[in-house]
């Protein structure tokens, strides 16, 4: 976030000092109006550079991953008094469909609706009980009490996160009934020193 910022308040200097080198070295009068304009122009790029770093950590108000992992959240209620339609601030990474995070974690503000604010509850809960939370968005229903513009509203539902699968082991059956793996080797233990049995001897 911080590099683009940089990146575009550096290609925006860029273009104006193009400008500025153009308007020095064009021939003809109206210096005084020359000059006006070049101190325009690099006030107006000190400003620009300086208000970009205010948009730093401020919510993303594009599309949500269409799979992600909720973080964390913070539900602002509409408010009448105030006229506030309200908003839900989240803090998620997007997930594969294997449910590897594709990312790093991004905030992100999506429009207020009554389904998304009892989803997000449900989810907080369960991420205070410690258990790590998955976000997926759905289709909006046509009968969604709301009076703005469905294809702006983005519905979620959040559940558990499932947990990754273990590689299955090579197991097999030993002569003597025990259970073996390619990818190790179990120790015997002696059932009278209660030690590992490190070497056997052989009969």
């Amino acid at each position: 976030m911080a590099e683009g910022i940089i990146g575009l308040a550096a290609s925006f200097l860029v273009i104006v000092s193009l400008i500025l080198w153009l308007i020095i070295l064009s021939k003809g009068k109206f210096w005084v109006l020359k000059s006006i304009v070049i101190s325009l122009a690099t006030a107006f790029s000190i400003v620009v550079l300086i208000s970009l770093k205010n948009f730093i950590g401020w919510p993303s108000k594009s599309n949500l991953p269409q799979q992600f992992q909720l973080h964390w959240a913070i539900i602002d209620e509409p408010n009448k008094i105030k006229n506030t339609n309200g908003a839900i601030y989240m803090w998620v990474t997007a997930l594969d469909k294997e449910n590897e995070s594709k990312g790093l974690p991004r905030a992100y503000k999506i429009d207020y609706t009554r389904k998304n604010h009892e989803e997000i509850m449900k989810g907080l809960i369960s991420l205070g009980d410690g258990i790590q939370q998955k976000g997926e968005k759905v289709k909006i229903k046509e009968d969604i009490d709301t009076e703005e513009d469905l294809s702006n509203l983005q519905e979620i539902v959040i559940y558990e996160l499932p947990k990754p699968l273990l590689p299955e082991k090579d197991k097999r059956r030993t002569e003597q009934g025990t259970t073996s793996s390619d990818t190790f080797n179990a120790l015997e233990i002696d059932p009278e020193t209660g030690r590992p049995i490190l070497e056997k001897d052989n009969e």
